[in-house]
């Protein structure tokens, strides 16, 4: 019987002008947001790949100098983008896309993109595919299912339907299904220029991961259109006007779109307050000087290191070492120094673990921030694929200071330190590379938002859709 309802829905909905006239304004705004997005991305590749050259250039050409300075010199690398960033660019209007990889630091992203591109706003995120495609999709969901129970109910067509034996529970389900056919033509005209778009850009070896990761982003997607068209339905079922149903359609969409998130950001930092940079760095520095955990500082762990090392190899002092203890020293500070970053990130990042619990907490109230998660997640543009590539980063600058300090090591003997290093030294570093994670890896660091969207789209649902049948009348 709910097919037959559904179908019927169907039909009248896209009979229905007004209708019309609103999904094509939606599909219209969602292609030229991902037009606009496609333009943004391509420009990006082109100037980071033109960066990277450069930096890459300077590394091999900075001509002779002391390798320790080099690697103080340091070269730059690049945030790598997936081809669905031009769906839903996520962090990066507000992150930055470049690391300065030098000796004793760890790197931080710069280059902010939004320093140099002031776009509009929509709510709480920039104007893009993913934005229009679930704020005003998600808004079109809520008043489709405001107007749909309360106007039948006004016309009295509800009850001349239960009066030839159809069950309010399933006409209201055939209502929905009918209106979430209506809801799959700009959902499905999103997915064809998603899954297109990513496997177009993406280079062939990544074509298939970037298309399940562009289908599980219009399924997330779908999801949220789900639920809000469940929660419009209820309250069209529960609310005895139109009128009445739509103002409180429009409260729940300002409360999911607009105050949640804001809300989730602003208890999350009053929750687990991050420290300022300066902050950060005194901590660091402190560290490094001070030591931790019982361990003495840089001053008395380099006393211990130049007693040992003139025991290792049997000589009266430092100046009768066969090697550069130049380079050794060095190696034994960037090694302390690494031990303090890892110590100092690793609280670091605790705070943000803090600061996303409280915000899926919220998200159990709010789907949007769940779908928003997931969205991010699956595009490659949220914090976990930025901590991805900052760590392989970070690997690598490690590795490009050890053979800067093993040049020292090797070239000189006992105290000495000036020395130069040549082009040639340069060229032995390799550039980075960086392999993507995968879709896997992705869904896995998503178990949360997941969950909770999943639990809307099915338990919540379901609860909505039995108070609406419960409290629905002619």
């Amino acid at each position: 019987m709910f097919a037959l309802v559904a179908r019927r829905e169907l039909l009248l909905q896209l009979r229905d002008g007004r209708l019309r006239v609103a999904l094509a304004l939606l599909l219209g705004v969602l292609i030229a947001a991902c037009a606009a997005g496609w333009v943004q991305f391509e420009r990006s590749m082109q100037e980071k790949g033109s960066f990277e050259d450069g930096a890459r250039d300077q590394w091999l050409t900075q001509g002779e100098r002391h390798p320790h300075r080099a690697a103080h010199y340091g070269t730059y690398v690049t945030m790598p983008e997936f081809g669905l960033a031009f769906f839903d660019p996520g962090l990066r209007p507000v992150a930055g896309q470049t690391l300065w990889l030098e000796a004793h630091s760890r790197p931080a992203f710069a280059n902010v993109p939004i320093q140099d591109d002031q776009t509009l706003s929509l709510g709480p995120t920039t104007v893009s595919g993913s934005a229009v495609l679930q704020l005003l999709g998600g808004l079109l969901a809520l008043v489709m299912g405001a107007v749909a129970v309360s106007s039948d109910r006004e016309s009295g067509v509800l009850r001349q339907v239960l009066a030839q034996g159809c069950s309010i529970r399933n006409w209201l389900i055939g209502k929905t299904l009918g209106l979430a056919a209506i809801l799959a033509i700009p959902l499905g005209a999103a997915g064809v220029v998603i899954i297109g778009g990513a496997v177009a850009i993406s280079p062939e070896s990544v074509r298939a991961d970037a298309a399940l990761r562009a289908l599980f982003l219009v399924l997330g997607n779908g999801l949220l259109l789900w639920v809000l068209l469940a929660v419009g339905v209820t309250l069209s079922s529960c609310l005895r006007s139109t009128r009445v149903a739509l103002t409180a359609a429009l409260a729940v969409w300002i409360g999911v779109f607009v105050l949640a998130p804001r809300a989730a950001s602003a208890l999350a930092e009053v929750a687990a307050p991050t420290p300022t940079l300066s902050a950060y760095r005194t901590a660091v520095i402190g560290a490094f000087n001070d030591g931790f955990d019982g361990r003495g500082g840089y001053a008395a762990q380099l006393e211990a290191l130049e007693t040992e090392t003139v025991q290792r190899y049997g000589v009266e002092s430092l100046a009768d070492l066969p090697i550069g203890f130049s380079g050794i020293r060095m190696q034994h500070m960037d090694a302390w120094s690494a031990e303090v970053d890892d110590r100092e990130f690793a609280r670091l990042e605790s705070i943000y673990a803090s600061q996303q619990r409280v915000r899926m907490t919220i998200a159990a109230f709010a789907p949007y921030i769940a779908a928003r998660a997931v969205s991010r997640g699956l595009a490659g543009t949220d914090w976990a694929h930025y901590r991805h590539f900052l760590t392989a980063a970070e690997r690598y600058r490690r590795n490009m200071g050890g053979q800067m300090n093993a040049l020292i090591e090797e070239r000189l003997a006992g105290e000495v330190w000036e020395m130069d290093g040549t082009d040639e030294d340069w060229a032995t570093v390799s550039p980075l590379r960086y392999t993507s994670p995968s879709v896997g890896w992705a869904l896995g660091r998503m178990a949360t938002p997941l969950a909770l969207l999943l639990a809307w789209a099915t338990l919540v649902v379901g609860v909505c859709l039995t108070l609406a049948a419960r409290r629905l009348r002619p």
